[in-house]
């Protein structure tokens, strides 16, 4: 089985039951699964073939839902993109995967058709909402009406085949692309399922970001797989919108970073919204403070369900049971796969040291995309190395004490601070830049840049230099906080030294 055969099975069996709810759209299992035939009929007479790299850059939308699954029915690869991306970001991954088709927004034009005409973009730009082609693109509807008169044979499982193709930035300074398989996204999104016992009568509502895995696994995918509805919101607009929907649409899944749960705990009028049909509340690509969790408990009279797991590890592999979940941890692993402490040797310890969380199953993606090196790397040993330190209980729940990586995770969203002190570095004024992750209540970690200006300039100012970002990152990179000092703090071979920066902060 696999996420495409298993849409047209749902499809076969609740043919009237509601798949996708958007603003005044709602599509049945039959209907959803129509389109995505559809439009596989419409990409293949565009001469996408199976192997084929295909970029989807949308916000949550039923297209981004239609594209992903109708290029996994014509054995495409998807590769989706952050549509908040500036175009020096798209520009690496368009280099790197070579797409030979691009699906997009209109407000995305400029930035496709600018690389198409320098990459290997061979066939296209096809755009949503948009009703015909000009200036050398493709509409969206009409590419879908266009494979409407042919009928569609799914070509079967291939459960080793690259289905999804997942851009990160790396701790080597650039892009790398997670290839996930089908059986990673099938049995991953099914574990899931049975984790949390999600079943046709859910109702999940999408706010988390659909071009990052967690939430294609945990509520997209699960939910098609349970054929459960899906409510679609295009992103996080405040926690009215969504207190509103749990309401009208009577939600009962809902997933979500700790951010969102912190911002919905704090509405100041959330005991005058009906939420009683709301059951299952899951929690991942941050920490969750215990604060929000009792916090959310109170409130709502029923736990977060916090989970653990990465991009390479489509992600989950811990999840805390529904029915004993623990405060601070992020639970114990999830069926068909294995969860273990390694020492710097690659050699196991017991219950309460901490050392490396490595991981090994079915979820573990298939590889970095051209990077072989750097897969087998993470993979030696036949585990793959999250390079985030925990610890086991007794019980075999796992607990994150601190990330090897010096990832940020903003609202859930990974920031590489590398990334930043390159764009930050390339101004004039600049000697050097450090950038790291600093606490915050509501985002989890903010970001602040520790400045170093040439010839002790203090001609610029942070809001300058955030001005300065505007266009080179994508928004939610740009630091919040800018600190100008006169040196940053490095070992002799110029190393800098990230925990002092720290404890600059924690003596202020």
């Amino acid at each position: 089985m696999n996420l495409s055969l298993r849409l047209a099975e749902v499809s076969r069996l609740f043919p009237h039951q509601e798949a996708l709810v958007y603003n005044q759209r709602r599509l049945s299992y039959h209907q959803f699964n129509q389109q995505v035939n559809c439009l596989a009929n419409g990409l293949q007479k565009l001469g996408i073939q199976p192997g084929d790299r295909v970029i989807i850059a949308l916000d949550n939308c039923p297209e981004f839902l239609t594209s992903f699954y109708a290029l996994l029915r014509i054995q495409g690869i998807a590769v989706p993109v952050n549509p908040l991306f500036t175009v020096n970001e798209i520009r690496f991954i368009v280099q790197d995967a070579k797409p030979r088709l691009v699906i997009t927004k209109p407000e995305l034009i400029s930035i496709f058709t600018e690389l198409e005409s320098s990459e290997e973009i061979t066939h296209g730009i096809i755009v949503t909402r948009s009703t015909h082609k000009e200036n050398g693109y493709f509409s969206y509807d009409r590419i879908l009406n266009t494979g409407k008169y042919s009928a569609f044979f799914d070509p079967g499982h291939y459960p080793d085949e690259v289905a999804e193709i997942l851009y990160t930035f790396s701790a080597a300074g650039s892009y790398r692309g997670i290839m996930l398989t089908n059986n990673n996204l099938y049995s991953n999104a099914l574990a899931i399922v049975e984790t949390c016992q999600i079943n046709p009568q859910d109702r999940a509502l999408l706010v988390a970001p659909a071009y990052h895995i967690a939430a294609q696994t945990c509520l997209i995918n699960a939910s098609i797989i349970a054929g459960a509805t899906i409510v679609i919101h295009e992103g996080w607009k405040g926690a009215e919108p969504l207190l509103n929907t749990i309401q009208e649409e009577r939600i009962t899944f809902f997933f979500g970073s700790p951010t969102m749960y912190a911002l919905i705990t704090k509405h100041p009028e959330i005991y005058h919204f009906n939420t009683s049909s709301w059951r299952l509340a899951l929690s991942g690509a941050a920490s969750l403070s215990k604060e929000v969790y009792h916090h959310f408990q109170n409130i709502f009279g029923f736990p977060i369900i916090e989970g653990y797991g990465l991009t390479e590890t489509s992600p989950v592999i811990c999840s805390n049971p529904l029915d004993r979940p623990k405060a601070g941890s992020v639970g114990i692993a999830i069926h068909g796969t294995e969860v273990k402490i390694f020492d710097p040797e690659d050699q196991e310890l017991p219950c309460g040291q901490i050392g490396e969380i490595v991981t090994r199953g079915p979820y573990v993606m298939k590889g970095y995309y051209n990077h072989e090196e750097e897969t087998s790397w993470v993979m030696r040993s036949g585990w793959f190395h999250t390079g985030d330190l925990g610890y086991l209980d007794d019980d075999g729940y796992v607990y994150i004490v601190d990330r090897k990586k010096e990832l940020i995770i903003r609202g859930g969203l990974n920031v590489h601070p590398h990334e930043i002190e390159e764009i930050l570095s390339d101004h004039p004024l600049i000697f050097d830049a450090a950038v790291i992750g600093v606490p915050d209540s509501v985002m989890g970690e903010e970001i602040m840049a520790f400045i170093v200006l040439r010839n002790g300039n203090n001609a610029i100012s942070p809001d300058e230099l955030k001005n300065y970002c505007q266009g080179k990152i994508a928004p939610f990179k740009i630091p919040r906080y800018i600190r100008f000092v006169d040196h940053l703090p490095k070992t002799p071979s110029g190393k800098i030294l990230k925990h002092e920066l720290r404890s600059m902060l924690d003596k202020t």
